[in-house]
């Protein structure tokens, strides 16, 4: 399909959609007509309407020519440097960029760009493997370890804190040749899952003297190439035939841009999109699962969904008030109402159960009276005349909650926690802005030390963040960066203690306790409330492509989907 085609289509889908389906809260009913006008957007945007071939016809060796794969946020052009956080910009990052090492469809870090015969000294400080030949840049260049001891060194000069808290750890970067020595400041028995198969490689000689790595073109030296990019409207990713890790399996994935689930599920449903990069919202899970042509995969999910306060900001500098707001929650109701069973309730610790470094007994207590006898004792008793809570100086208490609003099982929990808080007298306001907007007062330029402009927001990490060794110290260090995930600002000087010797050391047996004692300390202070783990429901059109690869912990479009299968 063209582009501008495939342009023309998804507006005027989204019209007809928002004429037909739109109630008077603003919330897409995507029942009746908006199915009706996905048949006829399918109908005018089809292969025998244009007469021509399906895009998704084979060539001559079986190989896929064009997929259209929807993207469910505008990400910027996708480098590093312009996006270093989750679904969906770090998944599909994935596709152009490569690390040393990654994280295989079973969960476990493996080498990539180095050979397999890899060595760790005893302490976990020095770390030696060889970069594999016959590896490129997307201008055809090769790929060298100097790109490698450049990569952590540059990372250094940008604000990009997810990237330099992994470079920050490394003392030394040694070459020989295709070998390449990391030594580290400190010891880290995770290195290689948390920092080398995290860190995307960059080449030496695109960035080297550019000051501002975000305004570098977006060119990496992984199965596919960024061909086009219009920001709103569309990616073009094209593959890289001479890839070293073989010829990936479809030549084209067009990328329309689409923020709208209700429009991308019904696109799913009409044959527009072979997939897209969200997951199947639960209520629908069933509608896909009964389509002859379309599979619905569901596997566990490790992504979060986070309810964040501002702990710089009054009210919720108060640890006390940010634990009355989480006895407040009634998981149950958000895991069953809005995900219909289909996800994990969040512990206060944060790490899902299952995972090695979950803590048993954290578990969120919901209590009403304890959380409105907790609010008394802190001095919210002054009530106005809906009877809800003053703020201590007696003036009116409305905290705003921000949410995207692209994200309707977001938005219906924001409002179903606004609810649970008005039983406490605690009044929220959902506000529901574009998810740039609330990027920026959440998270500026993705970096924790820019500050914060926010009551209340909704969040999620994605998977390979939750799964992190240590991931409560990323989400709790004051230090920006060390806690370069620590959005809402938390500050103990007992947690930054506590976790500093953690990770000075190697003893696997210390970091276990300390870990134990970090996520205690957490689950005390209440820095955010883990509300859930949805399951992932990734739903394909397996006419149009078969190669769907299920990965854990992440949805069928991932790279392993498009390389060849050993």
């Amino acid at each position: 399909m063209k582009k501008d085609k495939i342009v023309a289509v998804l507006l005027s889908l989204a019209l007809v959609l928002g004429l037909a389906a739109c109630g008077g809260n603003g919330k897409a009913d995507t029942s009746g007509g908006a199915e009706d006008a996905a048949e006829t957007a399918a109908d005018a945007g089809s292969a025998e309407a244009k007469g021509t071939e399906p895009a998704s016809q084979a060539g001559e060796q079986g190989r896929v020519e064009e997929l259209t794969v929807a993207m469910t946020k505008d990400e910027n052009t996708l480098t590093p440097f312009t996006y270093v956080t989750g679904t969906p910009g770090f998944d599909v990052m994935r596709f152009l960029y490569d690390s040393l090492f990654t994280v295989d469809a079973d969960n476990e870090a493996v080498p990539w760009m180095v050979e397999d015969d890899y060595t760790v000294n005893e302490d976990h400080t020095v770390f030696t493997m060889t970069l594999k030949e016959g590896q490129k840049w997307h201008d055809g260049e090769p790929v060298t370890a100097e790109d490698v001891k450049f990569t952590f060194d540059y990372v250094k000069t940008q604000s990009a804190g997810r990237w330099i808290t992994i470079a920050s750890a490394v003392k030394d970067v040694a070459v020989s040749g295709n070998e390449i020595t990391f030594t580290l400041a400190e010891p880290n028995p995770s290195f290689i899952r948390d920092g080398l198969a995290d860190m995307r490689i960059i080449a030496k000689h695109l960035y080297e003297g550019e000051t501002d790595g975000a305004a570098v073109e977006n060119m990496g030296s992984g199965p596919y190439r960024l061909a086009e990019y219009v920001t709103g409207e569309y990616y073009t990713l094209e593959a890289v035939d001479d890839y070293f890790r073989g010829t990936p399996t479809v030549k084209t994935i067009r990328m329309p841009i689409v923020t709208d689930s209700s429009v991308t599920q019904q696109m799913l449903l009409s044959g527009e999109i072979a997939a897209f990069t969200g997951t199947v919202t639960p209520e629908v899970a069933a509608t896909f699962e009964a389509e002859k042509d379309i599979e619905l995969i569901r596997s566990e999910g490790f992504a979060s969904t986070l309810l964040l306060f501002n702990c710089e900001r009054a009210p919720f500098d108060n640890a006390k008030f940010r634990k009355a707001l989480s006895m407040a929650v009634d998981l149950d109701e958000l895991v069953e109402q809005v995900y219909l069973g289909m996800a994990a309730k969040g512990t206060a610790g944060h790490v899902k159960e299952g995972l090695a470094e979950y803590v048993a007994g954290l578990d969120y207590v919901h209590d009403i009276d304890g959380a409105n006898a907790l609010l008394d004792e802190i001095g919210y008793t002054e009530r106005d005349g809906d009877g809800m809570r003053l703020a201590l100086d007696g003036s009116e208490m409305d905290l705003e909650f921000l949410v995207y609003s692209g994200n309707t099982l977001r938005i219906r929990m924001a409002e179903i926690l606004a609810m649970q808080f008005e039983k406490i007298g605690v009044r929220a306001t959902v506000t529901s802005l574009d998810a740039d907007t609330v990027d920026a007062m959440v998270w500026p330029d993705f970096d924790v030390a820019s500050g914060r402009n926010f009551d209340l927001s909704m969040w999620g990490w994605s998977a390979p963040t939750v799964q992190k060794s240590g991931v409560i110290i990323t989400m709790c260090h004051s230090d920006p960066a060390v806690g370069a995930d620590n959005l809402g600002g938390y500050v103990n000087p007992d947690f930054d203690a506590l976790a500093d010797g953690y990770l000075a050391s190697a003893d696997l047996d210390f970091r276990k306790e300390a870990n134990e004692k970090l996520q205690k300390l957490a689950a005390e202070d209440t820095p955010f409330v883990t509300l859930l783990f949805p399951d992932n429901l990734s739903a394909v059109n397996t006419s149009a492509y078969g190669g769907w690869v299920t990965a854990a912990g992440t949805g069928a479009f991932n790279i392993f989907s498009f390389l060849p299968q050993e």
